[in-house]
């Protein structure tokens, strides 16, 4: 009896132990069985499916960017209003044709483009603090812009702290710095590429040495200066005057009075929209006619009908190549492609306005999809290193390469001089001389 008492608690122990181990293999078994369910499912719709590019595709848990369906949020700051509006709008125009196609195509890794849109009238202060709210309260890590230089160079060192990604149209020579401002590239010519098509155009052709500058007293006309004077002394010429005025001045007939009594012969101009057209009427009301040479804000609508064709006879602006005709030149298919898209999209034919700055941005918005798809990451660093090796990217308005040490993506055969006031739907003639 004190034997068997004594061997009736060991026994129902084991008996215990061997239905708690039949508990836990049940139980083990069961959650193994979904994973198993699963893995038959998927690999049946492996097998069923005929598309090669399917099985190629990465899995969720392989690209994490693939698996976010949130809304890529991207922010653009450009100059809407003020005297330089005319030419942000061209430029929001041509971006928003860009990612309305793209979303169309399944948007960028395969999520809806967001655009938050700010408008910092050409006024450096406001385009900073557009920036401040499109990444601390919008969390954008993405924008385009800025139309004008002076925004550009405001907002450029607080996006480089907080390491945001920025493709615009600035042109200052001073925002194509890579070690300083790793992130920001644009896609228009520096000054001192405008500089060299534009000066050179009075002493290749126009065969003077009699050339004088006009600039406004901004980012952009204070880097135009030092970049004509250059190209210039590279030529062995020296300015017979310069002159320079607050941006936004109502009358220029001082500056150019000065420059008549130097005898220029030429001008170049490092001038704006708004202020080109009151130099053009000045010039016509002092009864000279002498050439006046600049951006290519001197082709737009705005400047052309607002001086009037008779003041424009002697105004050539520099143009994309790519932008530009002559009997012997044509445009490429791809520009003519944007351009009949901006015609539908505008109900315009022939078009109205020139399709530079619209077919800009359009690629602009094209580059970033490249770039952002290629990184496989919305991270500013990252699409920067990608947009690094782009190179010799076809898009309507020009052919485009950015480097690791030069953020520009154009150089002086994407330009060429034209008639300021040679439009023809879109697209302008080319400047006796080509």
């Amino acid at each position: 009896m004190s034997f068997a008492r004594s061997r009736m608690p060991r026994m129902i122990g084991s008996l215990l132990a061997v239905i708690l181990v039949g508990i836990l293999v049940a139980g083990c078994g069961g959650s193994q069985s979904a994973p198993q369910s699963s893995q038959s499912s998927a690999s049946t719709k492996a097998s069923e499916s005929s598309k090669p590019a399917e099985s190629a595709k990465p899995s969720a848990s392989a690209s994490a960017p693939a698996a976010n369906k949130d809304p890529l949020k991207v922010g653009m700051i450009l100059t809407l209003t003020g005297p330089q509006g005319s030419i942000g709008t061209k430029q929001q125009l041509g971006l928003q044709m860009a990612l309305e196609e793209i979303n169309a195509a399944g948007g960028i890794m395969g999520r809806k483009v967001e655009l938050i849109e700010r408008d910092d009238g050409g006024d450096p202060t406001k385009a900073r603090t557009a920036a401040q709210e499109l990444v601390e309260k919008n969390g954008v890590t993405l924008i385009i812009g800025t139309t004008i230089s002076s925004p550009a160079l405001a907002i450029m060192p607080y996006l480089t702290e907080q390491k945001v990604f920025l493709l615009g149209s600035h042109s200052a020579d001073a925002t194509n710095d890579p070690q300083k401002y790793p992130y920001a590239f644009t896609g228009s010519p520096l000054a001192s590429l405008q500089a060299a098509v534009v000066a050179k155009y009075p002493i290749d052709v126009l065969k003077t040495k009699k050339i004088a500058i006009l600039a406004e007293s901004s980012a952009y006309g204070n880097s135009m200066v030092p970049a004509y004077k250059q190209v210039l002394t590279d030529a062995g010429v020296q300015p017979v005057a310069v002159e320079q005025y607050p941006q936004g001045a109502t009358d220029m007939t001082t500056q150019l009075t000065n420059l008549r009594k130097a005898g220029a012969e030429a001008i170049l101009g490092g001038t704006l929209a708004a202020d080109s057209v009151r130099i053009i009427k000045n010039l016509q009301s002092m009864g000279w006619e002498v050439p006046y040479l600049g951006n290519s804000d001197l082709a737009t609508t705005a400047v052309v009908e607002g001086a009037g064709l008779e003041a424009m006879k002697k105004v050539y602006s520099y143009n994309q190549t790519q932008l530009s005709f002559s009997d012997k030149v044509q445009i490429p298919a791809k520009t003519k492609e944007f351009a009949a898209k901006l015609s539908k999209k505008l109900n315009q034919s022939p078009l109205k306005e020139s399709i530079l700055q619209p077919s800009l941005y359009y690629d602009l918005g094209y580059m970033l999809k490249w770039a952002v798809e290629k990184a496989q990451s919305t991270e500013g660093p990252k699409v920067a290193a990608v947009l690094e090796t782009l190179k010799d990217f076809q898009g309507a308005h020009a052919t485009f390469t950015f480097t690791k040490d030069n953020h520009c993506g154009l150089d002086l055969s994407d330009m060429v001089m034209v008639k300021a006031a040679s439009m023809k739907d879109g697209v302008f003639e080319l400047a006796p001389g080509y």
